[in-house]
C-alpha cells in the first residue's frame, strides 16, 4: 500500500493538548457503531490513567475534526474532561481523509463490515475523480488496506436492499453473543441464492420473497446455523454430481416456501448421496495410489488384517 500525502505529513504533526468541546467528530469516518460494552472499559481506563494515546485532528476554522481517536474522545466527553492531547495534522484531501482512517484500522481492531461496505460507494467515487478511471477491485485493497476477499464480502452487503442493511445495523447495536442476524448470516444466504440463480435461475422467481422466507426458517430454528446455506449451493449444482436437475429444482422450490423444511433436510433428500460417492472416490484413488507402493513380502502385520477386511468389503459390495 503505497502511502498518502496525510500520511507522511502526520510525522510533522504537532502534539497539543486540546480542548474536547472544540472538537468535531468526523463525518467521513466508517464507523457506525459504538457499543456501550465496548466503550466502558476504556472509559475506566481513561477515568484512572487519562487518555494514554493522543487523538489525531485537524483544524477547521477555529475547531478541529477527529482523523483518529473517536473513542477516546467520546469517553472524554462523558468524564467532562477539559482537554485531550492530540496530534494536529494538516487538513486532508476529502480522499486522503477516508484512506487514512481505513488504513489506521487496518491494522487495529477492524470495524463491521456494514460500516466498511457502506463508505466503499464514497472511496469509489473519490478515487474515480482522481484516476481518471473506475477504480478496480486491485485499486480498492492497495488504497484502503482492505484484503479482496473483504471487498467482495462487502459488495455482498451493499448490493442488499436497505430494509435488511438497516436490520442488521440494528443488530450491530447488541453485544455481539445477541446477534442473531449478522454480517455473516446475509453473506452466506446471498452467496448461496446467487449461486443458485447462475445454476438453476427458474427455482428463484422473486428473490426477496425468498430472502424473506429464509430469514424467518432462520429465526424460528428451522435453519440450524448460517453455514447451512451452503447446501443450497451443493444442491444447485447438482449436474457437477450427476444427479437430476429437475429433482434438485423441485426440492429448491420446496425449502424456498413457508414450511418446516429444513436446508440440511433439502440437502439429504437430493444430492447428498451423490456428494458422499465423488467424496469416497476421490479417497478411493488416493488410496489405490498409495497401495502401489507396498509390496505383499514386506507389509507388516497390523496392515495385513484392516487390508483383508477392505477387500471382503469390496469383494462384497461389488457382488451385491
Amino acid at each position: 500500500m503505497s502511502p498518502t500525502k496525510t500520511q507522511i505529513d502526520a510525522a510533522n504533526a504537532e502534539l497539543r493538548d486540546i480542548p474536547v468541546e472544540l472538537i468535531d467528530r468526523n463525518v467521513e469516518n466508517p464507523r457506525l457503531i459504538f457499543r456501550s460494552g465496548e466503550l466502558e472499559e476504556l472509559l475506566r481506563s481513561i477515568q484512572e490513567y487519562g487518555v494514554q494515546v493522543p487523538i489525531s485532528v485537524y483544524r477547521e476554522g477555529k475547531r478541529f475534526i477527529l482523523i483518529d481517536g473517536e473513542r477516546r474522545w467520546r469517553c472524554s466527553l462523558k468524564l467532562n474532561k477539559k482537554t485531550i492531547p492530540a496530534l494536529v495534522q494538516e487538513k486532508p484531501s476529502p480522499l486522503s481523509n477516508l484512506l487514512l482512517m481505513f488504513n489506521i484500522h487496518s491494522l487495529r481492531e477492524q470495524w463491521d463490515l456494514l460500516t466498511i461496505a457502506a463508505k466503499l460507494p464514497r472511496v469509489t467515487e473519490l478515487l474515480t475523480e482522481e484516476l481518471g478511471r473506475r477504480p478496480t477491485e486491485a485499486d480498492l485493497a492497495d488504497k484502503t488496506g482492505l484484503s479482496r476477499s473483504t471487498l467482495r464480502r462487502c459488495k455482498l452487503l451493499i448490493e442488499l436492499p436497505e430494509q435488511y442493511r438497516e436490520e442488521m445495523l440494528a443488530e450491530l447495536q447488541r453485544p455481539k453473543p445477541q446477534q442473531k442476524l449478522t454480517e455473516d448470516f446475509f453473506i452466506e444466504m446471498e452467496r448461496a441464492l446467487t449461486t443458485v440463480s447462475r445454476s438453476m435461475p427458474g427455482a428463484i422467481p422473486n428473490r426477496d420473497k425468498v430472502r424473506k422466507i429464509l430469514i424467518s426458517k432462520y429465526r424460528e430454528g428451522i435453519i440450524k446455523n448460517r453455514t447451512d446455506f451452503r447446501f443450497l449451493a451443493k444442491i444447485a449444482r447438482a449436474e457437477k454430481v450427476h444427479v437430476d436437475e429437475s429433482k434438485a429444482e423441485k426440492v429448491l422450490k420446496r425449502v424456498f416456501t413457508q414450511n418446516h423444511y429444513s436446508l440440511k433436510e433439502a440437502y439429504e433428500d437430493s444430492v447428498s448421496f451423490a456428494y458422499t460417492e465423488r467424496e469416497l472416490a476421490t479417497r478411493i484413488r488416493g488410496l489405490l495410489e498409495q497401495l502401489t507402493l507396498l509390496r505383499a513380502n514386506n507389509l507388516e502385520e497390523n496392515l495385513r488384517e484392516p487390508l483383508k477386511q477392505l477387500a471382503a468389503r469390496i469383494s462384497a459390495l461389488l457382488k451385491a
